[in-house]
């Protein structure tokens, strides 16, 4: 790994413990973020120091990062940017830690459970069907915005009850905030997201509708009603959470199943299989670097850790973990004892795993029953993206046309 200068590393760092890596663009990383970061399982220690981006510790093995998240004694959510943005706005109930987390988990979940998103599938499957009659005919398209974004981010924004026509505008607001921005920049963000989320709350006290705003301004936590500034705040993860990370999976999985066409025919004709295929992907393909900052003082397996030290989980190296998934690098849908954290995993195991499931399952089968042999348009490259979630662009694929 060669020689790293100590400069900005902190004493309680030993030598050994710190490796040269980069949040937002990793010198590994050439084109397949979740393959290529598996070069750390080989060349750093489980856990180590990078003194990029201010310095955090980054954690790269499926136990030690589970045994982090869950335990929220040592480790608080309260600042998840690295480098540390110190900003004061708060995403409810993510950025708070238990129980205060606990009332404003229950009344979202009421929303996100299996219940309702089983209730929601006949919308998914049109939603699906409609983006598809969209490109199905012209042979091609440029599936991370066209359907790979198009499909989850419309179905959450008509779930929000946010108008479509504020698509892309939404879109560019979420790929400058988990790019490689300055912090001033992304707080100047986070604000433009808060306000806009509570201009829709304020209509929605004045003009209820059927949708999830207008549910949410009658939601109660503690037995009281939600506060504007509590709305701003759920307002603020819901946007951030709802307009990129569904649709930067499924990218990354379609940008596979393309190259491989013995996994299409394999689910062409075993539909029994898309549950497992879903599994599979979010765990080769997780995307987050789920980020905690140290609450005090804490020695874990062999590491000192100081309080306002940042740690980094990149999720996708928990599923990417030999130890834990042999063979990690093939995708394989009958993989046995499957494990992964790709919505984390403890008091904070995203809210919307449900319903992420769920879109990603739907999308398949529609898809493969209306395009069952696609693969990557010749000439073109994939653009990839680090940083808190990771994502792919410019993924196009072409397939036969029916005459």
């Amino acid at each position: 790994m060669g020689t790293i200068s100590r400069q900005g590393v902190p004493d309680h760092v030993r030598d050994d413990q710190i490796v040269d890596y980069d949040y937002f663009a990793d010198d590994r990383v050439t084109s397949d973020p979740q393959l290529e970061l598996t070069q750390l399982h080989g060349e750093a220690p489980d856990i180590f120091y990078t003194p990029r981006q201010g310095g955090f510790w980054v954690v790269t093995r499926y136990e030690l990062m589970s045994s982090i998240l869950r335990d929220t004694k040592h480790f608080s959510n309260r600042e998840l940017d690295i480098p540390k943005s110190g900003s004061t706005n708060v995403m409810i109930p993510l950025n708070l830690d238990p129980p205060e987390h606990l009332g404003y988990r229950m009344a979202l979940m009421r929303h996100f459970d299996r219940k309702h998103v089983a209730a929601l599938e006949p919308k998914l499957r049109a939603w699906a069907n409609r983006l598809i009659d969209r490109v199905i005919d012209s042979g091609g398209c440029e599936f991370t915005e066209q359907v790979g974004a198009a499909f989850p981010v419309s179905v959450f924004m008509e779930l929000m009850g946010l108008p479509l026509d504020r698509f892309e505008q939404f879109r560019e607001i979420v790929h400058e905030y988990f790019g490689g921005t300055t912090v001033e920049r992304r707080i100047e963000l986070q604000n433009i997201i808060i306000e806009t989320m509570r201009d829709y709350f304020t209509r929605r006290r004045a003009e209820p509708q059927d949708d999830l705003m207008s549910k949410l301004v009658n939601e109660q936590v503690k037995g009281r009603p939600l506060t504007d500034e509590e709305l701003d705040s759920i307002g603020f993860l819901l946007f951030i959470a709802g307009l990129d990370t569904v649709a930067n999976t499924l990218t990354f999985t379609w940008r596979y199943l393309a190259e491989h066409p013995e996994l299409q025919d394999r689910l062409a004709r075993d539909p029994e299989s898309y549950t497992d295929f879903v599994e599979e992907a979010l765990r080769r393909f997780s995307i987050v670097q789920q980020t905690r900052l140290v609450k005090k003082d804490y020695e874990f397996a062999g590491v000192q850790f100081r309080e306002g030290d940042m740690i980094a989980c990149p999720l996708t190296l928990g599923g990417m973990d030999g130890r834990r998934n042999p063979e990690p690098q093939k995708f394989d849908i009958d993989r046995q004892d499957r494990a992964h954290v790709a919505f984390s995993t403890g008091p904070h195991t995203c809210v919307g795993n449900f319903l992420a499931r769920a879109e990603m399952r739907v999308l398949a089968e529609e898809w493969i029953r209306r395009i069952p042999r696609f693969r990557i348009k010749p000439g073109t490259e994939a653009k990839w993206r680090m940083g808190g979630v990771m994502a792919l662009s410019d993924v196009f694929l072409e397939w036969p046309v029916a005459t």
